[in-house]
């Protein structure tokens, strides 16, 4: 099966982008663990980066679940997934190419899923967001985030002519955007260095 057209475009974005990608962006780290740490994740939980990129938030995540939690990292850039291998990260993970709207999980056993830089790639966010759900406790977070502004963000989507789809996190969209999911917006933090929308699985 193809991929399709914006997936397309995304893989295509960020396969040239991949190599050293970190170097361009050599202050988030302190952001990703904050976000990784409002998921609420215990020791012994699955955890899910999806759209996981260089995989970032990899060494947060399994810093949360342990050694006896699982974390997977998903993403549909094989370059990417390189870049993370190459920065050492299969040893704290397991990282799988695929589509995060079909993520290869079992249904009800996921505590958190960290969605970072994904939402604006994606043409059917609620089919997406209704796979997370599914894969979810009835307790599980999901963390909405981006290391950057919104505005910023979006600014930065328009001056590289990159196919992205913002109005996704819009404030005034994201929460029904996400019950439209099966999720229930617990907190959005706006701000103008980085935006989270932290959610609850309705179960």
């Amino acid at each position: 099966m193809g991929l399709s057209r914006d997936l397309a475009e995304t893989r295509e974005f960020f396969t040239s982008r991949a190599a050293g990608w970190e170097d361009r962006h050599p202050d988030d780290d302190v952001l990703f663990k904050w976000a990784v740490d409002q998921l609420g994740l215990s020791p012994g939980d699955v955890a899910v980066d999806a759209g996981c990129g260089s995989g970032r938030a990899l060494s947060s995540l399994r810093a949360a679940v342990g050694p006896q939690g699982a974390v997977l990292g998903i993403d549909a850039t094989p370059a990417m997934l390189l870049e993370s291998a190459r920065l050492g990260r299969k040893s704290i993970s397991v990282c799988a190419l695929g589509d995060v709207g079909r993520l290869p999980v079992r249904d009800d056993c996921v505590a958190g899923i960290l969605a970072a830089g994904l939402l604006p790639h994606l043409p059917n966010p609620v089919g997406t967001l209704q796979e997370m759900a599914r894969v979810a406790r009835n307790d599980a977070r999901l963390g909405v985030f981006h290391p950057i502004g919104r505005r910023a963000l979006a600014a930065r989507h328009q001056e590289r002519g990159a196919h992205a789809h913002d109005m996704n996190i819009d404030p005034h969209h994201i929460g029904p955007l996400l019950a439209e999911g099966g999720w229930t917006l617990e907190l959005l933090d706006d701000a103008d260095d980085h935006y989270l929308a932290l959610a609850v699985c309705n179960g």
